[in-house]
């Protein structure tokens, strides 16, 4: 059963006007308060019921606005919720946006990013025996986490409004630099991913930028894959997103770029040897 905190603005908004609606009925409070149990699955007081109905208490003004208009530090969070980001939603209902990476000035740029969108986000290291340690940047709310399971259309527009943050986010998720130890004046940067148009329309954001680059399968669907030296064979086509030209290698580094620091000081040496 949750409690008030867990609720978003949205549900606060949609209780109170069920409120009036029951009210005008001429349903009591006591009967109310079970009504909304049984609705929304929510533990709320008679007194409660009272004061939101009577509006001697506004339970919205302690409750952020998530800010889901078009910005650069929402298509930077859609940027990283396509690649290294997660959402989840608990059997107690708490809607949960999160990134597990063990870079911290990632976890930090979204912990940053997600507090400019009007969350309240936490930051946190994370010490796993069975994996690496990594950096947690999470925050709870069902309107972002609605939004990023909603429409892929929406997130689009708001990427192609926002090009450059929408890339940096993903690259900095699915991103690498390869520098080939054999010729150190050849490199690219290339990202990989399952979903084929979601890399193709990367290709296209990046087409807009004047960078070019290419998009091709890297690994069949059945193809053997070892992991922590246990075989296993990849369960869907692998696609890879490949920038190799060099004055296309040098626009993303100027134009997008990366956060982590591994990455784009990797990037900059290369740029810099010729």
């Amino acid at each position: 059963m949750r409690k008030i905190k867990d609720l978003s603005s949205d549900e606060i908004e949609e209780i109170i006007k069920y409120i009036s609606e029951l009210r005008d009925e001429g349903i009591s409070y006591s009967e109310i308060v079970k009504k909304i149990k049984e609705a929304f699955n929510v533990n709320i007081s008679k007194a409660t019921v009272i004061r939101w109905h009577k509006g001697v208490h506004n339970p919205l003004k302690r409750i952020k606005k998530v800010r889901l208009e078009p910005s650069p530090e929402l298509s930077y969070v859609i940027g990283v919720y396509f690649g290294d980001g997660s959402v989840s939603v608990s059997d107690g209902y708490k809607y949960r946006i999160r990134l597990k990476v063990i870079d911290k000035e990632f976890a930090e740029e979204f912990y940053r990013r997600l507090k400019l969108s009007g969350l309240s986000p936490s930051l946190y290291y994370e010490n796993d025996r069975t994996r690496a340690a990594r950096w947690v940047a999470e925050a709870y709310s069902k309107e972002l986490y609605s939004f990023l399971r909603g429409s892929r259309d929406i997130l689009f527009n708001i990427a192609l409004r926002y090009p450059e943050e929408f890339l940096r986010g993903f690259f900095d998720s699915e991103g690498y630099v390869f520098v080939d130890p054999k010729n150190p004046r050849s490199a690219y940067i290339s990202a990989t991913n399952y979903d084929l148009g979601l890399l193709m329309f990367c290709k296209n954001l990046l087409e807009i930028l004047g960078i070019y680059s290419r998009v091709w399968l890297k690994r069949e669907r059945g193809s053997p894959v070892k992991i922590r030296g246990v075989q296993y064979s990849y369960k869907s086509n692998l696609y890879e997103l490949r920038i190799y030209r060099r004055d296309s290698v040098r626009a993303f580094a100027v134009t997008i770029g990366f956060t982590i620091k591994r990455k784009q000081e990797k990037l900059m040496n290369f740029l810099q040897s010729y």
